[in-house]
């Protein structure tokens, strides 16, 4: 972009025309030198780094090079993990290369968003497997609803067919970088033996269960291997862990019994029970064999021994939809428990997040990305994130913590944003904090002696669509008839839900209800651990619209987030109104827990930690379909942009004629209040350039298929 202060922004007019001139080009086939000299101009006129790969790679192909081709075509996709384009190129030289598995998952990710079939004839019939038709499950499934998919079939008569179901009692088909492998077991916490697990193998294929049966079923992932009957594990007492360990066997009267566990060491030879699809937990210090009559599903070993140079906790505390902006002012009133506990820590008053919804902000904060950087932002469609990403969780795990995610929905599974946790337990709707709460003392009363890293993702303050949603009985019950019946009959996402009597009580309700329970918490930590000990963590991902009469979709109430921090290298006492960023989260962590901080991730170090801070916040809404909404905050004004045309499937919008307008922070985006001049252009013009970079598609459009 120019320096030009007069207008926002300018496509770059001679990148496109020598764009759609190789689009024609390539159209009609004529990969010529013609071409070649086409290709190099649009590079050297700065043209998009990911379509020039793109044009070269088919070139390539065209000229039966289909090496070089993948490496360029697997660039564009590093670049533009979302596009048609390169996952029907990708598909193309992956079927040449005899990848089929590959090809298959690009051919599926393009029938998921626009309804292309998929041309299973061009593939060898062995080369169509069960991995193979489990892999494609997950290209065809939307990725915030783990371990439910759609599941994939194929025979020759009837071809390819898709069905409702989900994964469970398997290990699940994700990237298959991620090793060892998620286990879907079931979560059965002093249930009866087998019945949870039951349920799942009877209803796992039924019609609707990923509607009706799945949604606040809490499953239980475990990384682990299959190995057989027999282990072996050569432990110490100076090496002294739980080892988990899932039974596979179905007890059903009348045909199976229980799994057998045969568990012999220098002191012990006894026989016991093993629980199906829910971790059993061994604690061992010396060698020991342990075998069944049936395999075993075995998971890492935690160490119960604390080193020195951790924390002995570090716990994360995600309120799901808790609207800073709206809670700041009675934040002791509301939730007293928690405010209480970190009045002994920071207090973040100016944190936003970089989204509307959950599944781009938890990414964000995972990676410490942006949406359009890290490419986790459409849930439509599961690509995984890039394996050169290292998350948070894969940072503490790299640290020596054990690490767990004991609530939480399915959001970051399909994608890896999750892949740090060696635990992980999710539901897509059942998130209760009072829940959530218990399963950490439960979970430290095991296995406290160890060091650990945890996180808890709770939503009794987000706001559902009511026809889907039951809210909570005391709103229900409380508010006159006239009030509680206040909900529209039409659902509407959660991002434009209006405010109402029925949904605000709800709210209230909610916020009192994960106060009461963090209190719970809270007190344990004080009576067992110092605050030298741990690092606590508690932080939203976004906020609600309910409060707004008129919801803009990036507004302060819906994209103003909670941040508090307290325990070992946090400043007590601290209510600071810096400029922070869900991004921040992660830097912060490498800083109070010593791990590095690579070049790509967005977020900075706030001053209160030492750091240089930020001196302005993206709040984007990056929803393919709709148009792309920005506000970049400064301390006193906000910067608002809003496009004319939708978003792509690929994250990008054509920036060209965007309406912006700069407005005092105290009145975003409200008509009469628009202000401007050379100095607050020369402040944000520059900044909201460079943040754009990636999000302006400069009017380069590769042809869609029409869907259907």
């Amino acid at each position: 972009m120019t320096d030009d202060l007069s207008v926002f922004w300018q496509n770059n007019d001679t990148a496109a025309a020598l764009f759609y001139d190789l689009l024609a080009r390539m159209q009609r086939e004529a990969y010529d030198d013609d071409f070649l000299a086409q290709l190099a101009a649009y590079r050297t006129a700065g043209g998009d780094a990911g379509h020039a790969d793109v044009f070269a790679a088919q070139y390539l192909l065209h000229h039966g090079e289909t090496d070089t081709a993948l490496i360029c075509a697997e660039r564009a996709y590093a670049l533009r993990p979302v596009s048609y384009k390169v996952w029907k190129l990708l598909a193309k030289i992956y079927k040449a290369c005899r990848r089929y598995m590959e090809a298959l998952v690009m051919e599926g990710y393009a029938a998921r968003l626009y309804e292309t079939p998929i041309s299973i004839a061009d593939y060898p019939a062995e080369a169509i497997t069960q991995e193979v038709l489990d892999r494609l499950s997950i290209a065809m499934v939307r990725p915030s609803s783990a371990p439910i998919a759609t599941r994939m079939s194929y025979d020759s008569a009837e071809g390819l067919t898709a069905t409702d179901g989900l994964f469970s009692g398997e290990f699940l088909p994700i990237d298959p970088q991620i090793t060892p492998r998620y286990y879907v077991g079931v979560h059965a916490e002093q249930g009866m033996q087998g019945d949870r697990a039951w349920q799942m193998s009877m209803l796992r294929n039924a019609l609707g269960i990923s509607y009706f049966g799945a949604g606040d079923f809490t499953f239980d992932l475990m990384r682990a291997d299959r190995v057989g009957r027999e282990l072996y594990v050569e432990a110490a007492p100076e090496q002294e862990s739980v080892l988990p360990i899932i039974g596979t066997v179905l007890p059903i009267r009348g045909l199976h019994t229980p799994q057998h566990v045969h568990v012999r060491t220098a002191s012990l030879d006894r026989y016991g029970w093993l629980n199906v699809a829910t971790p059993n937990f061994f604690r061992l210090n010396e060698p020991t064999e342990i075998s069944s009559d049936a395999d075993l599903i075995v998971g890492r070993p935690i160490s119960v021994r604390h080193k020195a140079t951790r924390r002995r906790l570090v716990l994360n505390i995600l309120v799901d939809a808790l609207p800073w902006q709206v809670l700041r002012g009675a934040f002791a009133e509301h939730m007293p428990q928690t405010a209480r506990f970190f009045a002994r820590g920071t207090v973040f008053d100016q944190h936003f997040s970089v989204a509307e919804y959950t599944f781009p902000a938890l990414a964000a904060i995972e990676t410490g990305m942006y949406p359009h950087h890290n490419q986790i932002f459409n849930n439509n469609v599961a690509v995984p994130l890039q394996a050169d990403y290292v998350t948070l969780s894969e940072r503490l795990r790299e640290c020596g913590y054990a690490t767990a995610q004991l609530m939480g929905p399915g959001d970051g599974i399909y994608t890896g944003v999750t892949r740090g946790y060696d635990r992980i337990l999710c539901a897509s709707y059942r998130q209760q904090n009072y829940e959530a709460v218990e399963r950490v003392i439960r979970h430290l009363e095991g296995l406290g002696t160890g060091d650990h890293f945890i996180n808890i993702h709770s939503a009794d303050v987000h706001p559902y669509p009511s026809p889907l949603f039951q809210h909570p009985t005391p709103a229900q019950a409380r508010l006159s008839l006239a009030d509680r019946m206040t909900e529209p009959i039409t659902a509407v996402p959660s991002p434009y839900h209006l405010p109402s009597p029925l949904n605000q009580e709800a709210f209230w309700m909610g916020v009192s209800a994960t106060d009461r329970s963090l209190g719970t918490l809270f007190s344990y930590l004080e009576e067992n651990y110092t605050p030298e000990e741990y690092l606590v963590s508690l932080y939203s991902d976004h906020g609600v619209s309910i409060f707004s009469m008129q919801p803009y979709i990036v507004d302060r109430n819906l994209t103003g987030a909670a941040w508090m921090m307290r325990g070992a290298g946090v400043p007590e006492g601290v209510r600071t109104d810096e400029l922070t960023s869900v991004v921040d989260l992660y830097p912060t962590f490498a800083h109070l827990l010593d791990f590095p901080v690579d070049a790509y991730v967005d977020g900075v170090l706030p001053r209160v930690f030492g750091g240089a801070g930020r001196e302005i916040t993206y709040s984007n809404s990056l929803y393919p379909t709709k148009p792309y909404f920005l506000a970049a905050r400064s301390k006193e004004h906000t910067f608002c942009l809003e496009t004319q045309e939708a978003v792509g499937m690929d994250g990008t919008v054509d920036l060209a004629h965007a309406n912006v307008a700069i407005y005092p922070r105290a009145h975003e985006n409200e008509a009469g209040y628009a202000v401007d001049s050379p100095e607050l252009r020369a402040f944000f013009y520059p900044r909201v350039r460079e943040f754009l970079r990636g999000i302006g598609n400069n009017g380069e459009i590769f042809p869609l298929p029409t869907k259907g």
